[in-house]
This record gives structure tokens, sequence and C-alpha cells, in this order.
């Protein structure tokens, strides 16, 4: 079963696992690959070095594949390889294609398209709000998000899919049964129980600095456009960026102010040619997928799910642009109970939020429009 033994030999104490593609090549397979290690010798040796051929072989002896398989089973883990029937076509083409894939949660679609969000750590409240804003957006029209789970847009990019009701994964730079952040324990199990989680490293991998950078190729690999949504000048959102480029993925970027260095990515990428993102609406123009067939309201974000007073927002905004305290004033509710209700409406695509702190309707429930007007979100300075 090769699924066991890519499996097996991913788990093997350290196997490098950017190079096990390439030996399994030179090998002639997975199971070949595990049999020179189980005998070693010379020809072990030549793959790895005697010294590494002399641990293979001793890790080998005291496993077998089979039991390898059934323990990462035994905790919830599936193995995707490349040519079998769950492994995602695109990534079987990038450079350095992983020898495997572990992974937790839902089956990846294998229709449809997928759209990466990455960005800044350190994210500004408008860069998390732009991802947030931007991915409930992509999962309303049924487009996969994928990210990397770390602190700030990686983060806000899951969780805007989510709340969203759509399918996001996200690539780990360490092994699938760590959580990394340990503060993203609440936010994996959502991700696991809507989505999935999926890394190339064997459970029990450390989230190593290099890994991180290796992994990018994953989340560019699987997508089919790349928004980066705030960068400062070196950062792993570029290289993410970079490694789509190579591998012919849209590359899109989110301005913003030329006096912040979480702007110097993004507006560099900007001047070098990557699209300019202020709606949804760029975002799908990039994408090769015919939108006049999703329905005028996008799916997991149907009127009929607006709660009362999310209607009576709406109701008030249709005369125009409001402040949370002009809204606050007529409808009677304090602004801190009526802030999660701006901020819920606006995740669902009926309320955008302009400069200056006024909310504008973007989406009238009782006017129903073509797929165009639906992502005409307005990202705002």
């Amino acid at each position: 079963m090769e699924e066991a033994y890519r499996a097996a030999l991913a788990c093997i104490p350290g196997m490098n696992i950017l190079a096990l593609p390439r030996l399994i090549e030179m090998a002639g397979g997975p199971t070949t690959l595990w049999n020179i290690f189980e005998n070693g010798g010379g020809r072990a040796a030549a793959l790895v070095g005697s010294e590494k051929a002399a641990q293979f072989k001793e890790a080998s002896r005291s496993s077998h594949p089979g039991m390898v398989l059934k323990e990462l089973k035994r905790h919830g883990i599936r193995v995707m390889f490349p040519g079998g029937p769950d492994f995602p076509e695109r990534l079987t083409s990038i450079y350095d294609p992983p020898a495997v894939l572990f992974m937790k949660g839902n089956q990846l679609p294998h229709q449809g398209m997928y759209v990466a969000v990455v960005g800044a750590r350190r994210a500004s409240g408008y860069g998390k709000w732009v991802a947030e804003t931007l991915a409930a957006q992509l999962a309303g029209l049924g487009i996969v998000v994928v990210s990397g789970a770390a602190y700030g847009v990686d983060a806000c990019a899951h969780l805007g899919c989510l709340k969203a009701s759509g399918f996001t994964a996200a690539v780990l730079g360490c092994g699938i049964d760590r959580i990394y952040p340990a503060e993203h324990e609440k936010l994996f199990q959502n991700i696991e129980n809507s989505g999935c989680i999926v890394s190339e490293y064997p459970p029990g991998a450390e989230p190593l600095a290099w890994h991180f950078p290796h992994r990018n190729r994953i989340i560019a690999g699987l997508s089919h456009a790349v928004v980066v949504v705030e960068a400062a000048e070196k950062s792993g959102a570029l290289i993410t960026a970079d490694m789509a480029l190579e591998e012919g993925r849209e590359v899109l970027a989110v301005p913003g102010p030329i006096n912040s260095f979480l702007s110097l990515g993004t507006n560099a990428l900007i001047q070098k040619g990557a699209k300019l993102v202020r709606s949804i609406e760029d975002i799908c123009d990039e994408l090769p997928w015919d939108f006049s067939h999703a329905a005028s309201t996008p799916p997991g974000l149907p009127g009929a799910q607006l709660a009362g007073i999310e209607l009576s927002i709406l109701d008030l905004l249709r005369g125009g642009p409001r402040s949370l305290d002009w809204l606050s004033a007529r409808l009677e509710r304090n602004p801190g109970e009526l802030l999660p209700c701006l901020t819920e409406v606006s995740l669902k695509g009926w309320v955008g939020e302009e400069v200056g702190g006024k909310y504008r309707l973007l989406r009238d429930p009782e006017m129903p429009s073509r797929i165009k007007s639906n992502r005409s979100i307005k990202i705002q300075q």
C-alpha cells in the first residue's frame, strides 16, 4: 500500500521531507526505498550517507508501514500522496511537490476555486478587517480560502471564511498534530470541523523557522490566486507571492497607506504588476471560473438568516451612509451592543465601512441583483 510506505518514510526520525520525493524517485518507489533502508548497506549509504543509513536501518526495522498508517488513522490523520485519489492535482505540477501530505478534517473539494489570503502576523486593525471581509466574501461564492493559520492576517482569513460557513484549508509548517501558535487551539478545532488542516511534516515535527518558507509553496500551489493583504518589506507573505508567480498563479495585493511599514510589501507588489484589490470583484475577475452561474445571494449568506436588528440596520442605511452613533440613537441601542451586529452584517456582505467610520448599504435583501453587484464590497483606506 503506497500511502503506508510514504507515510512511514516521512515519519522516520531525521528524514529530510524536502529530499524524500527525490529519494523515492531514485529508488524506484516508496516500497523499494523502505526495503533499502531496512536492509542498510552500501545502497542506503549511497542515498543518504552512512550515518543516516545506519539510523534509518534501525528506525525501519523497529517499525512497519502498516502499523504506522493504522496509528495515524487512529488519531484522525489521513494520508494523501501524488497519484492518489485525494491528492490535489495542482500540487503535482509545482516545483518540489511534496512526497506525502498529512491531513485532518474534511476532504479538500475536487472542484471549484481556491484563493490564498496571506499577510502580516502583526496586522493592523485595517488589515485584519480586510482579510476577514474578503475571506467571508470568497466563502460566500463557494471559493476555498487557503492560509497558514498564523497570527494576524492568516487567522482572520480563516475566521472570516468560517463565519460565512465556507471551507478553509490551513497549511502548517509543523506536524499535523501540533497547534502552532498555541493560542489558536479553538481556531484549529473550528477549521478541522468545517475545513481541513494540511501538512507535509509528520506528526511531532517542531515549527522550525525554515519550515515556513517551504510550506508557503504548498499554499501557493494549492491556490488559483494569492491575495496579499498586508506585508512588510521582508515578509513570508512575499515569499508566497513569489512562489505563486513561479507557478503561474495570479498574485493580487491590497494597497495600504504609504507611511505604514505594513504596506511596503503590498504596495511594492502592486508597483511590480500585481493586481490592486479594491473589492471582491477584482479577485473574481482573475479566476478562471464563470461566476455568472453563481446564485444571486452567495451560499451561506442568505437574507433569510439576517436577525431582526440586522434588518433594522439595513433599513436605516437605505437612506445613505450613517455613523455608529447615529444608528445607535435611532435604534435605541448602545454602541457597544450595536457594533457586533454591524460587524456581522459587514462579514455577510450587506454593509461596508467608509473612511470616517460611516457604514453604507452594499446590497439590499429586498432587491436581488446579479453576482457582479454582490461582489462589489469596496476596500476603503
